[in-house]
């Protein structure tokens, strides 16, 4: 075990150049911080958002900090809005081996720190605190993250916000160190909240949890800069677990690489439900369809019901019939017009679910009594079988309107300022 994995972390986030980015993990990021832009518009339109943003903004003031495609507010409430916008409608990155999501707790720390910076500095901040969060989280036990126990993105969120910004505020080693410290005292989040609202607030506090840390520190009022190995409860202490070697926060090739994208909005276990319904001809048929899905997918996904847009979004019964029945997978499948219909309904009461284990992760098979209508084994938008970029540009055009895509997307070839200005609210006539 190597000491002073803290320190070895703060060398590598505050040390590697923008220049240093390989041009794949440039590339990289550059999708994923599209991506993460494209959600964060769709998901200013999930059903459940005013009930949020009047909470948010109720307890966290007005303020000038850019809130994307809505009204600026105090930097709090805009990194939960934002984190929360990111992850509403279930179609943002998520790192499987450890079920976590890191675009909606990195961006709202990019945008609120980018004003002022070139646009590679910009790209470098996103990118580096997205492997900051990915390499802490790859150093936690996987059966913790990826069952009944923590929840990721609350854990170790709050860690890659830090490094995001203090890549953008040119900081030090110790502040830094004092920053991360302070993000380890709110780590927190369980999968308890799963088929919930709070499974979204996991994020969103994550965020906010990081912008928290960075004003604190800054004023001196950091945490403990032995964040990850103090034996009084550090995070390899108090949400590691056993048997997983603290080097591996350091020694490991861009981890960004291996993070999922999603082409629709629905669960991560579902992409290939989407796309093996998608690809079958034929309605679903009067015997009803079983869904196969592996153990881990059977799990979160089973059992849902589509009483509200989040479990819908969820539930492997619905998603089958509401695509099935539209030949498409959007964010007006879960709205609660779509959701109220008796006859989707009635189809998706006639969908059977059943655990396989042997299916990989992410995959999906669906079938007619023993005959197998389709099979997908490697999720879309998974490392497998990654996105394209105009795909992910395709998917912000839909959520954002051909004209702000454009400017966004100019935007984040451009400056930081281009970029906070380009995602700020504009009114919805200006959508086209």
């Amino acid at each position: 075990m190597t000491a002073d994995v803290a320190g070895r972390l703060a060398g590598f986030i505050l040390a590697t150049a923008a220049d240093d980015l390989p041009d794949a993990a440039r590339e990289r990021g550059e999708i994923l911080l599209i991506d993460a832009l494209a959600c964060a518009f769709a998901g200013r339109h999930a059903s459940s958002r005013p009930g949020f943003a009047a909470a948010a903004r109720a307890m966290a003031g007005a303020g000038h900090s850019p809130v994307v495609d809505d009204t600026d507010a105090s930097p709090y409430a805009a990194a939960l809005l934002n984190g929360w916008q990111v992850t509403a409608t279930t179609m943002c990155d998520v790192y499987r081996p450890r079920m976590l999501h890191v675009s909606p707790v990195v961006l709202p720390a990019v945008l609120e720190n980018a004003g002022g910076h070139r646009a590679d500095a910009v790209l470098a901040a996103f990118v580096m605190g997205v492997e900051t969060a990915l390499r802490l989280a790859d150093t936690l036990e996987s059966d913790l993250y990826t069952g009944a126990r923590w929840h990721a993105p609350g854990v170790v969120g709050a860690f890659g916000a830090v490094a995001a910004a203090a890549r953008l505020r040119a900081w030090d080693e110790r502040t830094l160190r004092s920053a991360l410290g302070g993000a380890l005292l709110h780590a927190a989040g369980t999968f308890a909240a799963i088929g919930s609202p709070g499974v979204k607030l996991t994020q969103a506090r994550a965020a906010a949890a990081g912008v928290f840390a960075v004003e604190m520190a800054e004023r001196g009022h950091g945490g403990n800069p032995d964040f990850f190995s103090h034996p009084a409860g550090g995070l390899q202490a108090a949400y590691g677990g056993t048997g997983v070697a603290p080097d591996t926060a350091l020694d490991r090739h861009w981890l960004l690489q291996d993070l999922s994208l999603r082409r629709w909005p629905a669960a991560s276990s579902l992409q290939s439900v989407v796309e093996a319904t998608l690809r079958s001809a034929e309605q679903l048929p009067e015997e009803g369809w079983v869904v196969e899905l592996p153990s881990p997918s059977y799990r979160l996904c089973a059992d849902k019901d589509w009483r509200d847009e989040l479990t819908a979004l969820q539930s492997a019964r619905w998603v089958t019939a509401v695509v099935s029945a539209d030949r498409r997978c959007g964010v007006e499948q879960f709205a609660p017009a779509r959701l109220a219909d008796p006859g989707v309904a009635e189809v998706a009461s006639r969908v059977s679910v059943v655990e396989c284990p042997e299916l990989p992760a992410g995959g999906a098979r669906v079938r007619v009594g023993t005959q197998v209508v389709n099979e997908v084994l490697a999720a879309p938008g998974s490392p497998e079988r990654p996105v394209e970029r105009d795909d992910i540009e395709f998917k912000l055009v839909t959520a954002a309107g051909a004209r702000r895509a454009r400017e966004i997307l100019a935007a984040v070839s451009t400056d930081g300022d281009a970029l906070r200005m380009s995602v700020r609210g504009q009114p919805s006539a200006a959508k086209n």
